[in-house]
């Protein structure tokens, strides 16, 4: 009997969870007077309810489908493949015209930090470029956005002006807005840049400087931010400002209290979005072109796939900086919540193992009292003598 209850026992503490059963609409009111609304432990049963989608929602959800399906197909045969090629070139040497790969490991990755002298300069230089140059970029963009959010006249017109940039820019036009000979310099940088090379290091200077000569470069780089900002200024419920100017709120006092907080995640699509348009740009690293002059090397592409991929790995590095920098945080409430919600988790946690082991010791005590029982049956010593006597 004791073999027995001691098994159940262990059956049980092993016993795999139930399924959770799913109830329509219909059950749940039908079963509201007798359905069990808590557990064994005290807590209150999640109760799943199965409801049906109705034929718009489908309708909805085929039409996303729809819509996503190219965008899908594009970025497997565009970007999937491309990349899955691209990392096996990279542990390769590449023959194209004999069509041959022999496995190298490591190698190409080597002979890029060794042939390339000047990589650590030219990674410094990108980074001090992308740190001056993502905040200015998103501010005046941010600006520019609110400035074309104003009820004025003509608002159209002035949109179309700040994104024609994205539309015209060509490597012609940026020769002549980069050059020197050009007419449309922003300052004179011959006292700026001798200034700045006696005080800072020449990667820092060199970045600077870069920053001043190219001001209205950087600009022509704000089309799609103001764009994002835009729609996501037109999304702010109007009644928020007014409640605000009611209570004798400022427009500065508005922005960092109602605009900045709600337009806090697209700082974070255009600060991500700008560190990456500035990479892949010619004008701002020179190693875009020395990746792409690399294909027709005597190192041949499996030195430029272990190039690209090297370079690759940096920008995410820059990537991840900036959503760590313009992640929003979480709210003191909601940690407040999720930290009781895990005590409470951990706790019934250690109740169940609790309770298993308090079921395993009570079968282990009806096993040690049923050989007692047999050995009194048996008349055999238990420390104090036979029961005959």
């Amino acid at each position: 009997m004791s073999d027995k209850t001691e098994a159940a026992a262990v059956k049980e503490a092993k016993a795999p969870k139930k399924k959770k059963k799913t109830y329509t609409v219909d059950e749940l009111l039908s079963q509201n007077e007798r359905m069990e609304l808590f557990d064994e432990y005290g807590r209150k049963k999640k109760i799943k309810v199965k409801v049906k989608t109705g034929k718009l929602k489908k309708r909805e959800n085929r039409m996303g489908y729809f819509f996503i399906f190219p965008y899908v197909i594009g970025v497997i045969f565009c970007l999937g493949y491309p990349i899955v090629m691209a990392t096996i070139y990279a542990f390769h040497q590449v023959n194209l015209m004999h069509n041959t790969y022999t496995f190298v490991g490591m190698d190409n990755f080597a002979k890029v930090l060794e042939k390339n002298i000047t990589l650590s300069t030219d990674l410094m230089t990108l980074a001090s470029k992308l740190i001056l140059g993502v905040p200015l970029i998103v501010v005046f963009a941010l600006l520019m956005a609110m400035m074309l959010n104003m009820k004025l006249p003509g608002k159209g017109v002035y949109r179309t002006i700040f994104f024609l940039p994205v539309i015209i820019v060509s490597g012609p036009v940026m020769g002549m807005i980069t050059s020197q000979d050009s007419s449309i310099q922003a300052v004179d940088m011959t006292i700026i840049e001798s200034a700045l090379n006696s005080a800072l290091p020449p990667w820092l200077a060199t970045s600077v400087l870069w920053v001043f000569s190219n001001i209205i470069l950087l600009l022509w780089y704000s089309g799609v931010q103001i764009l994002i900002f835009l729609a996501a200024l037109q999304k702010i419920d109007t009644s928020l400002y007014e409640a605000a100017k009611i209570d004798g709120g400022s427009g500065w006092e508005c922005f960092w209290k109602i605009t900045l907080p709600t337009i806090k995640p697209f700082l974070l699509l255009n600060a991500i979005y700008t560190v990456v348009a500035m990479s892949q740009d010619t004008i701002i690293t020179p190693l875009i072109d020395t990746i792409k002059a690399a294909v027709t090397s005597m190192y041949g592409l499996g030195y430029s796939s272990a190039f690209a991929w090297m370079y690759s790995i940096v920008v995410l590095l820059f990537v991840g900086l900036v959503a760590l920098l313009f992640m929003p945080k979480a709210d003191i409430y909601e940690k407040q919540i999720r930290k009781v919600k895990k005590l409470e988790k951990k706790t019934r946690k250690n109740l169940k193992k609790h309770q298993k082991q308090l079921i395993k010791n009570q079968a282990k005590l009806q096993k040690a009292l049923a050989r007692e029982e047999k050995m009194k049956l048996a008349g055999k010593d238990l420390g104090g003598g036979n029961y005959d006597d």
